[in-house]
C-alpha cells in the first residue's frame, strides 16, 4: 500500500488497541484507506468487517474481500477459508468478540482523532437526508465539509461514514437514523456531535418503537445522551418541541421554520422562493416540507457563521437525490418520484404539495405504496392516509400493497373512488391505462415497495 491523501490516520497498533482484538496474521502493508461491511465494496487498503446478518454472514466473504484488495479483515471466528487467508499472509486478520462493536469502537476512536472538526448530527422521522445535504452545502461555503453518503445513518452506516473524515475537514454533517430502542445511544457514542438537529418526531418505525412518545424519547437522546452537545435545533412547529427543549437542557436551544423567512411563495414543481434576511432565494426543491428542511440548514449555518448571502448561494445550488422529490417530464406527463421511503407525515406532506401544485397541471394522480414497519398502528395510519386523500382533488388514486387496503376502505367509505391491489402487475396496468399528458403523477411508498418500478414504466411508455 502506498501512502497518500486517501489513507486513514490509523496505524495497525491503534486498530488493535481500539477494537481490543487479536491479530492472527500479518499483511502486506501498514496503511489503510477506509472501511466496509460488503466484500464487493472492498478496495485496496480497506478494512472489511465481517458482520453476521439475518440473510447472510460476512465471514463467508472474507476471501472475496481480500481478492478485492482488503488489507485487513475483522472477524469473530475462523472458518477454513479464513484460515487459508491467514496461512497465505497476504491480509491482516483481526479476531474480535463482536465485529459490530469493533466497528463502532474503531469509528469512535477515529472520530476522536479530529477534535477540531465541528460535527453536526441530524435525526428525525423524515427529511434527514435532504436536511443533511442542504446543511453540508451551506457549511461548505465556510470550509471543507464531509458528510455521510446517501443514507448511511444506522448503527452500521454511521460508523462506516466516520472513515470518510480527513484532517482537511472543518465541518462534518452526519445523518443519524434509528429503528429500535438503544440505537441512538450507540450513534451518539460514535459521533457525539456538538450540533444536534431533529427534523421532526413522526411515526416512522413505530412498529419497532411502540409509540410516538417512545420515538421522541429515543430521538431526543441526540441531546440528552450527548455530553459533547453545544446547541440543539428543533422545528418550531413540532408537537414535541417542548420535550426536546428539555432534553437540550442548559445547552443552547434554537427553533427553525417559516418564521425565519418572508414572502414565501410556492412555485409548484419549480420549487419555492422567499426572502431570508436581505436575500431573495429561489429554492429549487419543491414543497413546504423541503422549505422546512432548508430552514434547518440555514439555522445551523447562521449559528456556525454563514452569512445570508452564503446561505442563499448554497440553497440555490440544491438538487434532488434518488427517490427524494425527483421530477421527471416525459410525453407531457410530470412524474414526482418520492419513493425512497415513506411514513405518515411524509405522505401527508406530499399530498398537501400536490394540492398546492394542482392549479398548474390538468390532473393530479396519486400512486401510493404501503408504509411498512408500522406494527399494530398500521391500519390506523393507512386509514388516516385514506381520509386525507378523500379530501383531495385528485383525479386518480392508485393504492398498492396489503397495508394500503385500510386506506382504500377509508376512501370508499367517504364516497371517493380509488383503485387498490396487492399485486404490482395489476397496479401497473391500471396506472398506465389511466395517465395521460397534462397529468402530475405523484409516486410514494416505503423502500420495500420498490415504487420506482412504476416511475420507470411511465417514462418508458411515453418515450
Amino acid at each position: 500500500m502506498q501512502r497518500g491523501k486517501n489513507e486513514l490516520a490509523l496505524s495497525i497498533d491503534e486498530i488493535v488497541r481500539a477494537t481490543g482484538g487479536q491479530l492472527l496474521s500479518s499483511g502486506e502493508g501498514t496503511y489503510f484507506t477506509g472501511a466496509c461491511t460488503d466484500s464487493r465494496m472492498a478496495g485496496p487498503g480497506s478494512i472489511f468487517f465481517a458482520l453476521k446478518g439475518e440473510q447472510t454472514d460476512g465471514h463467508l466473504f472474507v476471501s472475496s474481500a481480500k481478492e478485492n484488495g482488503a488489507a485487513m479483515c475483522v472477524v469473530e471466528y475462523i472458518t477454513p477459508d479464513i484460515n487459508k487467508t491467514i496461512e497465505a499472509g497476504e491480509c491482516y486478520i483481526l479476531k474480535v468478540q463482536d465485529s459490530l462493536k469493533a466497528l463502532q469502537a474503531l469509528a469512535r476512536y477515529y472520530r476522536d482523532k479530529f477534535p477540531d472538526i465541528k460535527m453536526v448530527g441530524i435525526t428525525g422521522s423524515s427529511g434527514k437526508t435532504t436536511t443533511k445535504e442542504l446543511t453540508a452545502l451551506v457549511l461548505s461555503k465556510l470550509g471543507s465539509t464531509v458528510c455521510s453518503k446517501g443514507n448511511l445513518n444506522s448503527e452500521i452506516g454511521l460508523p462506516l461514514s466516520m472513515f470518510s473524515i480527513r484532517s482537511c475537514h472543518k465541518f462534518g454533517v452526519f445523518e443519524m437514523g434509528i429503528n429500535h430502542k438503544g440505537e441512538m445511544d450507540a450513534l451518539v457514542s460514535v459521533l457525539h456531535p456538538q450540533i444536534g438537529v431533529v427534523t421532526n418526531i413522526g411515526t416512522a418505525h413505530i412498529g419497532n418503537l411502540g409509540s410516538q412518545d417512545n420515538i421522541a424519547i429515543e430521538k431526543g437522546k441526540i441531546f440528552s445522551a450527548n455530553p459533547a452537545l453545544e446547541a440543539g435545533f428543533v422545528s418550531e412547529t413540532d408537537l414535541y418541541a417542548d420535550y426536546l427543549k428539555h432534553q437540550v437542557g442548559e445547552r443552547e436551544y434554537f427553533t427553525y421554520g417559516a418564521s425565519m423567512a418572508g414572502d414565501f411563495k410556492l412555485n409548484g414543481t419549480a420549487g419555492s422562493e422567499f426572502t431570508f434576511g436581505d436575500e431573495k432565494i429561489h429554492f429549487p426543491l419543491m414543497g413546504k416540507y423541503n422549505f422546512q428542511n432548508a430552514m434547518a440548514a440555514a439555522s445551523v449555518g447562521r449559528y456556525l457563521g454563514a452569512s445570508d448571502k452564503q446561505i442563499k448561494e448554497a440553497l440555490e445550488e440544491a438538487s434532488t437525490m434518488f427517490g427524494r422529490g425527483e421530477l421527471y417530464k416525459a410525453g407531457g406527463i410530470e412524474v414526482l418520484c418520492d419513493c425512497y421511503n415513506a411514513n405518515l407525515e411524509a405522505v401527508m406532506a406530499v399530498i398537501d404539495f400536490a394540492g398546492e401544485a394542482a392549479s398548474s397541471v390538468k390532473r393530479v394522480v396519486f400512486v401510493l405504496g404501503s408504509l411498512l414497519e408500522q406494527g399494530d398502528e398500521s391500519d390506523t395510519i393507512h386509514a388516516k392516509i385514506g381520509r386525507k386523500l378523500s379530501c383531495s382533488d385528485a383525479s386518480g388514486i392508485f393504492l398498492f400493497g396489503n397495508e394500503m387496503k385500510a386506506a382504500y376502505d377509508a376512501l370508499i367509505d367517504s364516497g371517493k373512488d380509488a383503485f387498490w391491489s396487492p399485486e404490482y402487475e395489476a397496479l401497473e396496468k391500471a396506472v398506465i391505462d389511466f395517465v395521460r399528458p397534462g397529468d402530475l403523477v405523484v409516486v410514494k411508498g416505503s423502500r420495500g415497495m420498490a415504487m420506482e418500478r412504476i416511475v420507470e414504466k411511465i417514462k418508458s411508455r411515453v418515450k
